[in-house]
């Protein structure tokens, strides 16, 4: 018995060995073509700077500034977070401009520029001890407004507010809600009928419970529904803010599910739009479509395009886009979209453009992630397009530590 241990022992740890010199070589032939696409790392010594969520934009209307939240270099998010920006002539100087404990790994602070005032950034922190939100002046750092519940996403004239129980997202979804606020109050209830989605009024500081999870867990109910715990998240308003998505999950032990809902600015006219594989990650193609991936053990991982409050569904070409990934469609571009991969068992993630008509992706880069950040640690690369769609900026963990980074997509040949 104590021979097959050790003959198990060291074949396991030739098989690591392997795969380790793998990823090195993998590595140094990459940095051996590193300036195939040129790119701008942000980083700080001693400290993690990311951005969080891809649904959201870092830089500057002006392309001049790009926000970033800055954090030691430590697993736990009990730390707090500098939260400022860098010029994007100059990667190595951060100005901060505030603090906040209210962030996680994967969807940061939900920090963003305001869509009304380019001096105005927006992000979550804590309020009265609860969850909350500011509007901060970049250039006096004075609050300018202060609500007194976070936000998920802010409609285009940021007249309202979407929003969830962080709490209870942190406690069944770990990285994508907040722990500051240990008591979950929904904890003992599997699908509330005072939890659910949220409508924040930002100019009155009101929140309005619209869409509750005891609603949605009797709306078409599947068997795996039984004895879950039902929650809610990623929310996002359409281009014209007078509809927006939003995931119900429910989760049993290591079981998670989750469909695509969406609905009204008050709740209302609630559309069931996938229902039957795992939604995983979306953008808003206009005020009507949205690009969805999806997974389920049948189909494994795609990318569809679906209408909305219709059974319209359009499946892109399996044979490329076989990979569960983040889409952001090109700001004036509707034919082209943005996307990346998960790491592959090399630890390397790509990056990639896609020509929905033409059937064609162009891969930009792979960027290697060290095994470390797995799970809720993790540091996807969350691409995203600025305004004017001429630069990306994406997170990354190949200098073995989080940087944001920005590539000029004009150096990026796509016919």
């Amino acid at each position: 018995m104590i021979k097959k241990i050790k003959f198990l022992y060291k074949t396991l740890g030739l098989v690591i060995l392997k795969k380790q010199i793998i990823i090195a070589f993998n590595k140094l032939k990459r940095n051996q073509n590193q300036n195939q696409i040129p790119f701008k790392s942000f980083g700080l010594k001693n400290k993690h700077v990311f951005f969080g969520y891809y649904d959201l934009n870092p830089i500057s209307n002006d392309n001049s500034k790009i926000l970033a939240i800055a954090v030691p270099l430590k697993r736990k998010t009990s730390s707090v977070a500098l939260i400022g920006y860098f010029n994007t002539e100059n990667e190595k100087e951060f100005c901060e401009i505030g603090t906040t404990q209210t962030w996680c790994w994967q969807q940061g602070a939900r920090l963003s520029w305001s869509l009304n005032n380019d001096k105005i950034i927006i992000y979550n922190n804590l309020y009265n001890k609860q969850y909350g939100c500011v509007f901060q002046d970049i250039k006096t750092k004075k609050v300018v407004k202060q609500l007194s519940f976070p936000i998920y996403d802010l409609s285009n004239k940021e007249k309202y507010g979407l929003s969830l129980n962080f709490s209870r997202l942190q406690r069944l979804r770990a990285g994508y809600g907040y722990d500051n606020i240990e008591e979950d109050n929904t904890k003992n209830e599997k699908a509330s009928s005072e939890d659910g989605v949220f409508l924040i009024n930002v100019d009155n500081n009101t929140s309005k419970l619209i869409i509750s999870l005891d609603k949605l867990s009797n709306i078409e109910p599947q068997d795996s529904m039984k004895g879950a715990e039902h929650y809610i998240n990623h929310l996002s308003w359409n281009k014209s803010g007078i509809r927006f998505l939003f995931f119900h999950l429910w989760t049993k032990g290591d079981f998670r599910s989750s469909r695509l809902f969406t609905a009204d600015k008050n709740g209302e006219n609630i559309c069931l739009l996938e229902n039957e594989e795992a939604v995983s990650h979306y953008d808003w193609k206009n005020d009507d479509y949205i690009c969805l991936t999806t997974h389920s053990k049948k189909f494994g991982s795609r990318y569809s395009i679906y209408k909305d409050k219709s059974k319209e569904r359009v499946i892109l070409n399996p044979k490329i886009l076989d990979k569960d990934g983040h889409p952001t469609y090109h700001p004036s571009d509707e034919d082209l979209f943005l996307s990346d991969t998960y790491p592959d068992k090399y630890g390397e993630r790509k990056l990639f453009t896609y020509k929905v008509k033409k059937e064609k992706i162009n891969i930009i880069g792979a960027f290697n992630s060290p095994i470390k950040y797995r799970s809720d640690y993790r540091c996807d690369l969350h691409p995203r397009w600025n305004n004017d769609g001429t630069k990306i900026a994406f997170d990354s963990t190949h200098t073995n530590k989080r940087t944001i980074n920005i590539i000029d997509f004009e150096d990026i040949i796509h016919t």
